[in-house]
This record gives structure tokens, C-alpha cells and sequence, in this order.
């Protein structure tokens, strides 16, 4: 879930995720309860400090678990459900395009992007990671995770009637060079399979 100000996301994608807020949201409770825990961590002991923008915060499950870690979480998503509902958790929660949210620049110590730059075209992905590079302070650290694969895709789910969803897939190596050429450093990679889908997880420091 993401937003227009960098990129134009696949605009049916936000339709389905505002018409079925709740579905999605019971549809990862075992996703994020079974999520490794490592990766979190790793993410958390490599900050310099607490500040965290989560990008695609959805409905705030991984937020929450950030927060158990004692990070302050700021929240951005295209769904106005969505940012209802991570606002209803506490969240300070933006319905947001990052060409508002020039004064944030260089202000954050970490951005979480989980499953949320796989909801627009590859070439659309590379200019949204160079502006995630400028809101990290110096050293910052990038987590992103997406399905690992091929190509792209559109999807309409039987849970989600008269919507469908824009996937786009990396590998391991297509993903490495998508973020380094935006100024990052690789420092960390895991997957995590809860079904028949592999979720790639990246760790990067801002250079």
C-alpha cells in the first residue's frame, strides 16, 4: 500500500485494501504471530535510535510488534482504512504522499517496508527507495520485505470480491542491486515461508 506523491501505485490496489480493511487484517493475524522474530531484532539492534517510519503500515500488525521492541513507530498508508486503523492502535498514522512530508527529511533512524513496494512496478520501486534513502538519518537502516519471484501479476482473491491486487516479484540479486544503486549497503538477508509464498527479507544501511 503506498502513495502517489513518489510513484503511482496500482490504484485498484488501494480500492480493494479501503473495501476489505478488515479481511486483510484477520487474513495476516497468523502471518505476523508466526513472523521470525530474528529479522525483527536484527532490525532493531542496528538502530542508532528509536524513530521508525513503517511505509505500508497496513493494518498495524508489524507496527505493533516494532513497538514491543521500544521503537517509536510512524505510520504511513494510501488506505484510509488502514491508517484508521493503526490510528485506533495509538499510531501516529499519516494518510500521506512523501511530497508533504518534505520536513521529515533525514529524520529517521529506521524505515520498515514490509510487503509494500511489491504493490507498484519495478521500475516505479527504484525511485520510491531513493526517497526512503533521504528520510534516514546518516547510517540509517532499511528493512524490506517482498515475495520472492518473477515478474509481476495481478491478483483478485476469492476473500476479496470485485477487487484485485498488482504484485510485483524479485529475486534475491534483483532486489540487491535495486537498493545499493540507490545508496545502500547490504547487511543482512532472511525468508520466511508461512505458505506457499516466500518472503524475501532485506536488511540495508544508508551509505
Amino acid at each position: 500500500m503506498l502513495y502517489s506523491g513518489f510513484m503511482q501505485p496500482h490504484q485498484p490496489t488501494i480500492a480493494a485494501y479501503n473495501a476489505h480493511a478488515t479481511t486483510y487484517d484477520q487474513e495476516v493475524i497468523t502471518f505476523w504471530e508466526n513472523f521470525p522474530h530474528e529479522f525483527l531484532e536484527a532490525f532493531a539492534s542496528r538502530l542508532k535510535g528509536k524513530r521508525v517510519l513503517n511505509i505500508g503500515s497496513g493494518s498495524g500488525r508489524d507496527a505493533v510488534l516494532l513497538r514491543d521492541l521500544g521503537l517509536e513507530v510512524i505510520c504511513l498508508d494510501a488506505s484510509q482504512k488502514m491508517v484508521d486503523m493503526t490510528t485506533k492502535l495509538g499510531f501516529e498514522s499519516h494518510l500521506s504522499t512523501f511530497d508533504t512530508m518534505e520536513q521529515l527529511e533525514g529524520t529517521f533512524d529506521g524505515v520498515w517496508a514490509y510487503t509494500s513496494l511489491i504493490h507498484v512496478p519495478a521500475v516505479e520501486a527504484t525511485a520510491a527507495i531513493t526517497t526512503i534513502h533521504s528520510f534516514l538519518k546518516h547510517g540509517g537502516i532499511f528493512a524490506i520485505g517482498v515475495i520472492e519471484g518473477q515478474g509481476s501479476e495481478t491478483v483478485e482473491q476469492a476473500s476479496m470480491p470485485d477487487a484485485s491486487r498488482f504484485f510485483q516479484y524479485y529475486s534475491s540479486n534483483e532486489l540487491k542491486v535495486m537498493v545499493e544503486d540507490a545508496g545502500f549497503s547490504f547487511v543482512h538477508e532472511s525468508r520466511y515461508q508461512p505458505n506457499r509464498k516466500v518472503y524475501l527479507n532485506q536488511l540495508y544501511v544508508q551509505q
